[in-house]
């Protein structure tokens, strides 16, 4: 792996290296045209030409400034909420180690991002996100180890987080309609591939939340029995797994 930063805790641009530019070059992969696009293995880990042309194709696509910079706003659409985006007070997700007695919105993350990646993390959490890492949320992050081949110690260090964002694709905002800072995004393509998958969602996978990824999120929440408010939060996380 390449050099460790903590994805958003700095500006991307052309030369840099590190982790948190392959995981920006791994989410711009993973998205279907015309949002994202290939990056060769020759730039994995380093901000080169490919990632610099990708990076504004995304900007592009999203109405955000081109300039193949990633900051806050490019961050947030890729579902990385930094700075002023995250709630007053709140740690950067990855910037502190997490373990068992941890509270606080970078655990209700953690929580969200295991819950929606596989029902039977679900199972282990045991309820939804409550920024609380006890037992449960213990025991959901030694399967996830065991998983991606790491040691299952449960505590959540770099190694964790890395894979936690190349496998959870949501989770670290709530995500709704008509809100410009909730409503599109690397995590909304995420919940509709989620919600077609359990067939709840027809549309396309565009990564924008629009009136029927919002009906089907209001489905899912009535079937589940929670409220059905078209709004995305923990409660909804908890049920968004597909497999």
């Amino acid at each position: 792996m390449a050099d460790d930063f903590v994805l958003g805790s700095r500006i991307l641009r052309r030369g840099d290296t590190g982790s948190d530019v392959e995981l920006t070059q791994n989410f711009l992969k993973v998205l279907p045209e015309p949002i994202g696009t290939q990056i060769s293995m020759a730039e994995k880990g380093t901000f080169g030409r490919e990632t610099d042309m990708a990076v504004k194709k995304f900007q592009k696509y999203f109405g955000l400034t081109v300039d193949g910079v990633v900051g806050k706003n490019t961050f947030l659409f890729l579902g990385v909420p930094t700075g002023s985006y995250l709630p007053p007070g709140a740690p950067l997700f990855g910037a502190r180690t997490l373990q068992r007695g941890s509270f606080g919105y970078d655990v209700w993350v953690l929580q969200n991002r295991l819950a929606t990646t596989a029902k039977k993390f679900t199972q282990a959490l045991g309820g939804p996100a409550d920024k609380s890492f006890g037992s449960r949320t213990e025991a959901a992050v030694k399967m996830f180890q065991r998983d991606v081949h790491l040691m299952a110690d449960g505590v959540v260090g770099p190694k964790t987080f890395f894979q936690l964002y190349n496998f959870a694709g949501m989770g670290a905002r709530i995500l709704q309609r008509n809100r410009g800072d909730r409503n599109r995004g690397y995590d909304v393509y995420w919940l509709q591939r989620s919600l077609k998958d359990q067939g709840y969602y027809e549309g396309k996978l565009d990564a924008i939340f629009g009136p029927a990824t919002e009906e089907a999120i209001k489905q899912l929440q009535a079937a589940v029995g929670i409220k059905a408010d078209g709004i995305v939060g923990a409660q909804t996380f908890y049920h968004l797994a597909s497999f």
